[in-house]
């Protein structure tokens, strides 16, 4: 019995095999890569594909063949000519208190200055307190071809200056030149309604508290969405706390910045 049993899985698995077939399909519009991860999923474990250039190399039953070369027939189309439109909005808030005396005072038998010392035989007190508050926001807007990226960058070289001793104790400064750039790199992908996206971004600046350094922030990711509505994409925020005490003074400071991005795509066409 156990025989016999071995026997008939053995003659459905060589059926089975021997309904399987190798078939190149030619695709019209879009490269093989792109489709393959939607492929693979209609030919499950029952098969092999491979990708090649603008063709898939498929070894399956029949009844996935089929089933492959409808979704291909939805999936082979020409590119749509879209519009990707990129919202990015920043706000800086800042803080600064705190006071300083121009005078002197005596200590015993010494008498200590602070700050710019006596005004016209007299002490002074100044007072600091300052806020600040700004918002910006940015669109962009780009036409593409569904599935090539697209590149939006805007930016300025700036002088970075660095100094080191030369031979014999010598003093020399070099002055190169960095891009700081702020741009967004995307694709677009389109199944149905949805749109598919992959996006990097950098947002470099120059930081203005430290003279000669170049603040860089990074957002890489894959979202999807439906066409023609706005995508929320991330935000970023930074906080900074600095205070300072000496005689006869006080200096604190205190900022935030908040940066989002959203995107969106239409199609043209």
């Amino acid at each position: 019995m156990k025989i016999r049993s071995l026997l008939a899985v053995s003659l459905m698995l060589s059926a089975t095999h021997a309904l399987a077939a190798t078939e190149i399909i030619q695709l019209n519009y879009r490269m093989a890569d792109e489709l393959l991860p939607m492929a693979q999923s209609v030919i499950g474990d029952d098969g092999r594909i491979h990708a090649h250039g603008n063709q898939l190399i498929v070894n399956a039953p029949a009844a996935q063949l089929r089933e492959l070369r409808e979704l291909l027939e939805q999936l082979d189309t020409p590119p749509r000519r879209l519009l990707i439109s990129i919202d990015s909005g920043e706000a800086r808030t800042g803080e600064r208190r705190g006071y300083a005396v121009d005078g002197s005072v005596d200590a015993g038998n010494v008498e200590i200055e602070a700050g710019r010392g006596p005004i016209h035989g007299e002490n002074r007190v100044r007072i600091l307190n300052r806020s600040t508050d700004r918002r910006g926001d940015a669109l962009q807007q780009i036409q593409a071809t569904e599935g090539y990226p697209a590149l939006i960058q805007t930016g300025q070289s700036v002088p970075l200056h660095t100094t080191h001793i030369a031979p014999y104790g010598r003093l020399h400064r070099e002055t190169h030149y960095r891009d700081v750039t702020h741009g967004v790199y995307v694709i677009a992908r389109i199944s149905g309604d949805i749109v598919h996206i992959t996006l990097s971004s950098n947002n470099d600046r120059v930081d203005r508290s430290h003279p000669g350094v170049i603040d860089v922030q990074r957002l890489d990711t894959q979202v999807s969405g439906h066409l023609g509505e706005w995508i929320e994409l991330g935000n970023a925020r930074e906080s900074r706390q600095s205070d300072q005490q000496g005689l006869l003074r006080q200096h604190s400071a205190s900022s935030q910045e908040e940066l989002s991005m959203r995107l969106k795509v239409e199609a043209l066409e």
